[in-house]
């Protein structure tokens, strides 16, 4: 009985573990996975934000979602693990909660045929593709795609985002006959709680290579004669 008593091991810090991303956009959800060796019940909150679910029991591995509060800041969450024998563990995770920079495409499909699967990409700093989805649209209809950059590695002064549309090319081409659009903007120092930048971009998706159109403003051109003397 002794022999049997001394192989029961007590939990230990390694016997439970929280983890997930340490990087989140202001009031974004995120899945965590919780780890025991065995089973526990567990207990987890963040300040300022929400655990889904809050309790619960832990066999092996579970998940939760965690909504980060709405502010920029550094925030911890807090799992208390709980076992058959009445043994606590309380782990941290802490989350670098910052603004997102924020771009957004619109896609339009001004044909008169359902187009599907079309790629469109988000690319920083002309190499770097941070985001890529398709879109579906029916004739006429427009949908604005969004995406919220929370990388760190930003540089001070101009950087640029760059959407591409079907880079094939088959069913679309633009003014300047590229298939992709860039923008530039400026950052003071590399800091997301400084501002949030929202870039609009609008692309339009056509059935059978139509020509996007790109209407700029009109100049005055007339200038009044000078006078003779």
């Amino acid at each position: 009985m002794m022999a049997a008593a001394m192989s029961m091991a007590l939990p230990t810090e390694a016997s439970a573990n929280v983890h997930g991303p340490d990087r989140m956009g202001t009031g974004d959800t995120g899945t965590f996975f919780l780890n025991v060796n065995g089973n526990a019940s567990y207990e987890a909150s963040i300040p300022g934000g929400a655990v889904e679910p809050e309790f619960g029991i832990v066999d092996g591995e579970a998940e939760i979602e965690v909504t980060v509060p709405d502010s920029a800041g550094s925030y911890l969450l807090r799992v208390v693990f709980t076992f058959d024998d009445g043994s606590e563990i309380t782990r941290t995770w802490l989350i670098d909660v910052v603004r997102p920079y924020v771009f957004t495409a619109t896609v339009v499909n001004s044909g008169d045929i359902t187009v599907t699967g079309i790629p469109v990409k988000f690319i920083l700093n002309g190499d770097q593709v941070i985001h890529e989805t398709t879109v579906d649209l029916a004739p006429g209809e427009e949908k604005e795609l969004e995406y919220r950059f929370i990388d760190h590695r930003l540089s001070s002064g101009r950087n640029t985002i760059t959407v591409t549309v079907d880079p094939q090319g088959e069913l679309v081409t633009l003014a300047t006959g590229t298939t992709s659009m860039t923008t530039s903007f400026y950052i003071g120092q590399p800091d997301y709680s400084l501002s949030n930048w929202i870039m609009g971009i609008t692309l339009l998706i056509m059935s059978f290579a139509l020509v996007w159109v790109y209407r700029k403003p009109k100049r005055n051109l007339g200038r009044p004669r000078g006078r003779r003397r």
